[in-house]
């Protein structure tokens, strides 16, 4: 146990996530996380919705502009350096909105799988867990982690991309979606190394000088932890991502190859729904909040208008779409 209360951050940079953002600020407040949310060139409501948040003590939320030529995520996490809320935690866990922490030590909260596993270390690096389309073939409104529960086997190329929860983030001289490097110590077998969610050294950054993302397929694992990954979500949300920059690095690469090697789903897994009361109270708690659920709402109908536009129809023609302009309407 530690003798002081840390501080536990996520940041995640996204634009037009709004009719996920509930879910997943819900997610990370239960877990014990502080929350950090940049936004750039958002046409959906997601700021109003941020700025709701936050006038509650939620979260903290920056919006930025990407100079010309540079990728979305390197603009955000160049603001995120720059923001208090980075500064003055212990922990940093740099993640998407897609993504979703899951814990199999401990009460759930990333403080008590730490008393766990341990803190003498950097940082813990979570393989991905990828979530393939389980049959939902169109958007419908609700909770991304219990929709999508279905899955290829653990041991897959697809898994072995990992996020770190990372101690002491300004001794990082950079940091990436994956993990930071430049760090301004020596790596070493000591304090000085992060470890899989096992607690086994991740031996490639004791040798290689370039930022980690990855590691060999027969090192993911998930015995004691999972980030869970819902990149395809459904058939027609991945449809919509097809011929776009991904925010990293600015390539094409929402291909049909990409989308086949992620849709598996032979296995199914509720390790999401571990600590669904707990979930649930944070959740209603969120939509309880003043402008949340209209806000909510309104994001959802975004989205609708989004893919309709994108599949050359017009929104109000879509029962979705009018469905959530009602919930809006009646929660005021």
């Amino acid at each position: 146990m530690t003798d002081h209360a840390e501080r536990f951050l996520v940041f995640a940079g996204m634009r037009n996530e709004g009719a996920f953002l509930v879910e997943w600020i819900s997610w990370y407040r239960m877990m014990g996380f502080e929350i950090l949310v940049g936004v750039n060139d958002c046409t959906d409501r997601s700021p109003a919705l941020l700025d709701a948040f936050a006038k509650a003590g939620w979260l903290e939320w920056f919006e930025h502009r990407p100079p010309d030529g540079m990728p979305p995520k390197q603009s955000a996490h160049a603001h995120a350096r720059r923001h208090p809320a980075t500064a003055r935690t212990d922990w940093l866990l740099i993640c998407d909105v897609d993504e979703f922490l899951v814990l199999h030590r401990g009460d759930g909260t990333i403080s008590s799988y730490l008393d766990d596993l341990g803190r003498g270390f950097l940082g813990v690096a979570f393989h991905w867990q990828c979530f393939g389309t389980g049959g939902w073939k169109r958007y419908q409104p609700g909770l991304v982690h219990r929709q999508f529960r279905r899955r290829g086997p653990s041991a897959r190329p697809v898994n072995v991309m990992v996020k770190t929860l990372f101690r002491t983030p300004h001794r990082f001289g950079r940091w990436s979606d994956h993990m930071p490097w430049e760090f301004d110590g020596t790596w070493d077998r000591g304090a000085n190394r992060i470890v899989d969610s096992e607690g086994r050294i991740v031996e490639e950054l004791l040798t290689e000088p370039h930022p980690v993302r990855y590691t060999d397929v027969g090192q993911v694992t998930h015995r004691y932890a999972q980030m869970n990954h819902y990149v395809l979500r459904s058939h027609e949300q991945y449809d919509m991502k097809r011929g776009t920059l991904s925010a990293t690095a600015a390539k094409d690469r929402y291909t049909q190859t990409f989308f086949e090697r992620r849709d598996r789903n032979g296995r199914r897994d509720l390790a999401a729904l571990a600590h669904a009361a707990a979930f649930d109270r944070v959740h209603a708690e969120a939509m309880a909040l003043p402008g949340v659920a209209r806000l909510h709402h309104l994001c959802c109908a975004d989205l609708v208008a989004r893919l309709c536009a994108h599949q050359g129809r017009a929104p109000r023609e879509d029962p979705r779409w009018q469905a959530a302009i009602e919930a809006a309407e009646a929660a005021g």
